[in-house]
């Protein structure tokens, strides 16, 4: 991906004043105008560096651009993940590359208060619904559409590889996101319940000094008990 494209992907997501209504919204909101099949990597690859390519916005202009990015709104940029006229190796890096960004940009920039129960810093809430509009995103049908098939097998392995790795971030703004996750992947996919409470359990048994509160919410995220 060369420097160019990939500022003006960065400005387009994330270099617009924040405001009420969103700048998306707007009937004349400019359109991204490079392919489809580049967006995947564009997303890797601010992810992956997301500490430094993503330091000069506020946490406002970020957590707008990740609601944009992340949600429903159309263009839908993540039903890019299940798009399987992409290759399987670009959707799986731009899946992992969550983790770097949760790393460099949620934990310096998130404070430690659990959105489902507090208000924290701006980034929180968005930190806190990445796996609810992903899954609304991904998994939700459309109207008059069948609901969707996440086929391979192999995206759900990734999906709950990435929840592991995000639920062992010493953090607890990415601990609590990754157990939101794991309460919407569980209602939506039983088949997937053994291993999401393996997950959970072994992040309970591991992570030393846990607040009643996250540990509650891990137990009600293993039943698929969260909003």
């Amino acid at each position: 991906m060369d420097s160019q494209t990939l500022q003006a992907w960065i400005d387009y997501v994330f270099d617009h004043p924040v405001g009420d209504p969103k700048w998306y919204w707007a009937e004349d909101a400019p359109e991204w105008q490079g392919p489809r099949e580049e967006i995947l990597s564009l997303i890797a690859e601010t992810f992956e560096r997301g500490g430094e390519l993503l330091a000069r916005f506020s946490d406002e202009q970020l957590d707008q651009g990740f609601w944009f990015l992340v949600g429903s709104t159309p263009p839908d940029f993540t039903l890019t993940l299940v798009d399987d006229k992409i290759p399987f190796e670009e959707r799986l890096r731009a899946l992992r590359s969550f983790v770097p960004l949760f790393e460099q940009v949620m934990v310096p920039r998130c404070s430690s208060h659990l959105s489902h129960c507090e208000e924290g810093k701006p980034l929180n809430l968005s930190c806190y619904m990445w796996w609810d509009l992903l899954w609304y995103n991904l998994v939700l049908p459309l109207p008059d559409e069948e609901p969707r098939d996440l086929k391979p097998a192999q995206f759900h392995t990734e999906v709950l590889f990435t929840l592991r790795r995000l639920l062992a971030i010493p953090h607890d703004a990415c601990r609590e996101s990754a157990l939101h996750g794991i309460g919407h992947w569980s209602r939506q996919f039983p088949n997937c319940d053994p291993q999401l409470a393996d997950i959970v359990d072994e992040f309970l048994a591991t992570a030393p000094g846990l607040r009643p509160e996250l540990i509650e919410y891990a137990k009600e995220a293993q039943l698929g008990r969260v909003l």
